[in-house]
């Protein structure tokens, strides 16, 4: 057998665990969403994705390795559009404010995608009875973006356009009224419905607001 065959074959199977690793996180979220972390089986996973149960532990050692995996797939921008993301923050060439806002229109439009609702109420609903799904959601989402709106947040008051103390406000402060709106939606939109535009940018006003000089 030549080489050029060797690597054709070896470029086929790499191409079908591919698709088999795609196609084991696809049938993954869709039982964790259908079924939430605790109630979902592994054996429903391997049957929705059409391979037999072993196969999955050839991709995964356990359950919540493959629920971090859908995270990371499902909830985390690729890495690569992460860092074009961050580096396009490194370069603006705005006030902080206009960066801290164009952040949060990005945080609200991230959250609106109906794929992520239900994968997020799924991590705040098993993370106190999983710790390491927590520490895992924790450093994967909420400290990077924390750490962000900081920078952020630093470089307005290093130029005058924040308040001295600004420094001093908790991140959270500023993050939560996102995920309060998407949680609200979600379990009571049907009653008292959220206007994300309008309370994304009310939101974001009454940031500025309290930040400024």
């Amino acid at each position: 057998m030549n080489d050029t065959i060797k690597a054709g074959m070896a470029g086929k199977r790499a191409l079908q665990k591919e698709a088999r690793h795609n196609a084991i996180i696809e049938a993954a979220f869709e039982e964790f969403t259908a079924q939430g972390f605790t109630a979902a089986k592994l054996d429903d996973v391997a049957e929705r994705a059409r391979i037999g149960k072993g196969t999955i532990y050839l991709y995964f050692d356990s359950k919540e390795s493959l629920f971090e995996e859908v995270v990371r797939r499902k909830l985390l921008p690729p890495a690569e559009v992460a860092e074009q993301y961050s580096a396009s923050l490194e370069h603006f060439e705005g006030s902080a404010a206009d960066m801290l806002a164009n952040h949060f229109r990005h945080l609200y439009a991230v959250m609106r995608n109906p794929t992520i609702q239900p994968l997020l109420l799924i991590v705040l609903a098993e993370t106190a009875r999983f710790p390491a799904l927590t520490r895992f959601f924790y450093e994967e989402m909420i400290r990077p973006s924390h750490t962000l709106i900081e920078r952020i947040v630093d470089r307005g008051v290093a130029n005058g356009e924040f308040r001295a103390s600004a420094a001093e406000v908790y991140p959270q402060l500023l993050f939560s009224p996102v995920m309060h709106s998407v949680l609200w939606n979600l379990r009571f939109g049907e009653f008292a419905p959220i206007d994300m535009d309008n309370f994304a940018e009310t939101h974001i006003d009454s940031m500025l607001r309290a930040l400024r000089v």
